[in-house]
């Protein structure tokens, strides 16, 4: 059940970039400053939740192993 979640959670963060990649590119959001300040918020939070779920999983697996 562990491995569902995680991969929902790695998808939430890639999707997460996606969107905020999106967001940047376009001209929804008409200030610079907070264009730039929406796109490091979003890359932070996603790449931080890909390392996380990254993380998890080989620790997971590194306890299966040692069992």
């Amino acid at each position: 059940m562990a491995q569902k979640s995680n991969k929902a959670q790695m998808w939430f963060s890639i999707v997460l970039i996606l969107i905020g990649c999106v967001l940047a590119c376009s001209s929804i959001i008409p200030n610079d400053y907070l264009k730039l300040v929406v796109v490091l918020v979003a890359l932070g939070y996603g790449l931080y939740g890909i390392m996380k779920t990254l993380s998890s999983s080989e620790e997971e697996t590194e306890e299966a192993i040692e069992k």
